[in-house]
């Protein structure tokens, strides 16, 4: 699977990894170690994801979401308008769980 959207590519392994390569855009790329308006332009497998296997991954202008085989969600990028579902968290370099009530 695929998923690009302004300045920002995602490629789904069939093993279930992250590959992430573009511009950071306040995050939205989700490596912690690279600064919020960074450009990333090797192809890079999230690190911070590895344990997970990624089965679905969606960007939208400035954050992404992304789902493993388990439900598990993660969210990363901006969160100004909660758009990661994080009240407290403004910008999030890295991958973190969105919590829902099942």
């Amino acid at each position: 699977q695929v998923c690009a959207r302004k300045r920002k590519t995602f490629v789904l392994t069939d093993e279930g990894s992250v590959i992430a390569f573009g511009w950071m855009g306040f995050g939205s790329l989700g490596f912690p170690d690279r600064g919020s308006s960074d450009k990333v332009m090797q192809p890079r497998v999230l690190d911070s994801l590895r344990g997970h296997y990624v089965s679905q991954i969606s960007t939208g202008l400035y954050h992404t979401v992304a789902v493993t085989n388990k439900g598990i969600v993660f969210g990363f990028g901006d969160n100004e308008r909660a758009q990661l579902g994080q009240e407290y968290i403004r910008e999030c370099l890295k991958p973190t769980e969105i919590m829902f009530h099942k």
